[in-house]
């Protein structure tokens, strides 16, 4: 029986090893495991205009957006399109990175490298974001708790809790845009000729304009009117026409702007335009071609895309839906 009992003996001994090693590995597995950061939220701040009163521009003259990190003084930080400042703030980090900037990395000298964080949307210019990281966790070895002389009894504690009224939080606000000016020249585009115009404009995220579109020919000082086949009103005959015809047409209009995505612009307008062409008969009398001829209410609708201090135009314009033109402009707004 006594070899037995050593065999029995020894089998103990060695569970009561393991018993005592696997606590410790799994206590530093944990503790390794701990010893990396993350990020724990990225959101946009709305309210907070700290981009707006004090905006820093990057080498291309435009604002930059403004990211506040919550974390370490220690962390360093990169991304592919540079950053612009930085500033160690109380309790933050904060960190001018240039419009359009999608990915982070993110550096600690004890903690490890977070490389190539990607944002849920490319930043924006003026907007101020918030991120929030996460430090390591040290482990510790739990301590007894301390025995009471007088222990705090069931009967001492209040039965049950009132509920307090939880007031909903209010909607946050976007931060108003700054004011933007737009100068632009417009040039119409029709099967006959072309026309020039100037257009002058203030928004921020929505805003008006004024365009004024003219051919630079005054309108035609007509004697009569004829068809599209020369025809004049009341006769049924047409006179001898000397080849010559002579045009004339201006539009004013009044809109508004609206800003979509990043820098692209939506703008519409109303107004009154007259185009008017004219022939000239052998008699040297100037009849208004009222196939050729409109006047009434006026409209366009086009694109405007901004970028660094210039814009860029495309639309289209008609006068009284008869007729049309395609526009380009090129301005500058500030």
């Amino acid at each position: 029986m006594r070899p037995f009992n050593d065999t029995k003996r020894r089998c103990i001994i060695g569970y009561r090893r393991w018993l005592a090693v696997i606590p410790c590995l799994v206590f530093c597995c944990l503790t390794a495991m701990a010893q990396q950061f993350d990020v724990r939220s990225f959101r946009q701040l709305p309210n907070d205009i700290s981009a707006y009163i004090d905006p820093v521009r990057d080498l291309n003259g435009e604002a930059c957006a403004l990211v506040k990190v919550v974390g370490d003084a220690d962390f360093a930080f990169s991304t592919p399109l540079g950053i612009v400042q930085r500033r160690n703030d109380v309790g933050e980090i904060w960190l001018y990175l240039p419009h359009g900037s999608l990915l982070l990395t993110i550096k600690h000298p004890q903690w490890g490298v977070l490389r190539d964080y990607r944002f849920a949307n490319r930043l924006e210019s003026r907007m101020t974001y918030e991120l929030v990281l996460s430090q390591p966790i040290v482990l510790s070895q739990p301590e007894m708790p301390e025995l009471v002389d007088n222990p705090i009894l069931p009967d001492t504690l209040p039965h049950r809790l009132m509920a307090l009224p939880v007031r909903p939080l209010p909607r946050p606000k976007r931060p108003i845009e700054r004011m933007h000016y737009l100068l632009m020249g417009n040039i119409g585009l029709s099967s006959e000729n072309i026309s020039a115009g100037l257009r002058l404009g203030m928004m921020r995220r929505h805003g008006a304009y004024l365009l004024l579109q003219t051919d630079f020919h005054s309108i035609p000082d007509t004697q009569g009117e004829c068809n599209r086949e020369g025809v004049p009103t009341g006769e049924s005959i047409s006179p001898y026409y000397t080849g010559r015809t002579e045009t004339g047409r201006w539009m004013v209009l009044a809109g508004g702007m609206h800003r979509l995505v990043s820098e692209l612009c939506l703008y519409e307008g109303i107004g009154y335009g007259r185009y008017i062409t004219a022939w000239e008969t052998s008699e040297g009398v100037l009849l208004r071609n009222t196939a050729f001829s409109t006047c009434g209410i006026s409209a366009e609708i086009g694109l405007i895309w901004r970028f660094r201090r210039w814009a860029v135009s495309a639309g289209a314009l008609t006068i009284a839906a008869q007729h049309w033109e395609g526009t380009v402009g090129v301005g500058w707004h500030f």
